[in-house]
């Protein structure tokens, strides 16, 4: 039966995520077909059957777009559904339904003038097979605090309704997770105490280079439209630097962890700039589950 009424909205911007979009959605599959969520997927300059694997789902609606865009996209859906509080999810990451939930009720009581005005679940990392570096990478990143206290980096988000007043549409940028931060304060966030989100990682240097590029491409054109916008490199390099003086493990961890990171800021300023380009990890979508 499907409710009139849903509790929250699921946007899914998806390229060419044949491979792994099922895995997104079925563990939501029981709230859309039921109408607990509202949800729409958008296939956006897609050459494979994401738009296919999307219709299979009751109750989520298919959007498809010729141009490959996560930025029109985000737009595209944000116009299909109507429900708040909303989330934006990644379609190649894994959020269970009773962290949805949580997400949702969370930010209901806002209306009230309670409560936080965005919010995300914690973030886990599912190590496929891996190249020695890439999970040391990921080890480091997962014991540095500044980097588990934003809404950026876990491949999802989500704002209720007071807080969806704070903007008019998502802009041209490659780092919405980024700019979406940026119109919160501290304290308006909430890292949300539910089941984690489960980020696959790259599987070798060379893709973990790609999503390192991308992002650093997009926090340097982010901050050049707003330069007075919060940063938190600062806080970073000191937890590198106590992760570093920790224990043996610990500063070889946090080597590979800044090699990696200060030569895909290098190479994100040397490159060719793509602006609505969908550069990613090509590796983490080949055998899952």
């Amino acid at each position: 039966m499907n409710l009139s009424v849903p509790r929250g909205s699921v946007v899914v911007p998806a390229h060419n995520e044949e491979a792994v979009l099922a895995a997104c959605l079925d563990p939501l599959a029981e709230a859309f077909a039921s109408g607990v969520l509202e949800g729409v997927v958008v296939a956006n300059g897609c050459t494979d059957a994401t738009a296919a694997v999307a219709r299979r789902y009751p109750g989520v609606r298919v959007i498809e777009l010729a141009e490959g865009s996560k930025s029109a996209a985000l737009r595209a859906g944000e116009r299909a559904v109507t429900a708040l509080p909303r989330i934006y999810l990644d379609a190649d990451v894994v959020l269970p339904l009773s962290s949805a939930l949580a997400l949702v009720d969370r930010l209901a009581p806002d209306m009230a003038g309670d409560g936080p005005l965005a919010a995300r679940p914690p973030v886990s990392y599912r190590q496929q097979t891996a190249d020695g570096l890439v999970r040391r990478y990921y080890r480091a990143r997962a014991q540095i605090p500044a980097l588990h206290r934003s809404l950026w980096g876990a491949g999802v988000y989500a704002v209720s309704a007071r807080g969806r007043e704070r903007f008019t549409e998502f802009p041209d940028l490659v780092a919405d997770d980024l700019w979406i931060d940026q119109i919160f304060e501290p304290d308006e966030i909430e890292i949300v105490n539910c089941p984690s989100v489960v980020v696959t990682t790259p599987g070798d240097v060379a893709s973990l280079m790609r999503i390192l590029r991308r992002t650093y491409r997009g926090k340097s054109e982010f901050h050049a439209s707003a330069p007075a916008a919060r940063e938190t490199a600062g806080d970073t390099a000191r937890d590198i630097r106590k992760l570093a003086f920790g224990s043996p493990t610990g500063l070889v961890d946090a080597a590979a962890y800044s090699g990696l990171v200060v030569t895909a800021r290098l190479v994100s300023r040397l490159a060719p700039r793509q602006r609505n380009g969908w550069e990613r990890d090509a590796s983490s979508r080949l055998g899952t589950d």
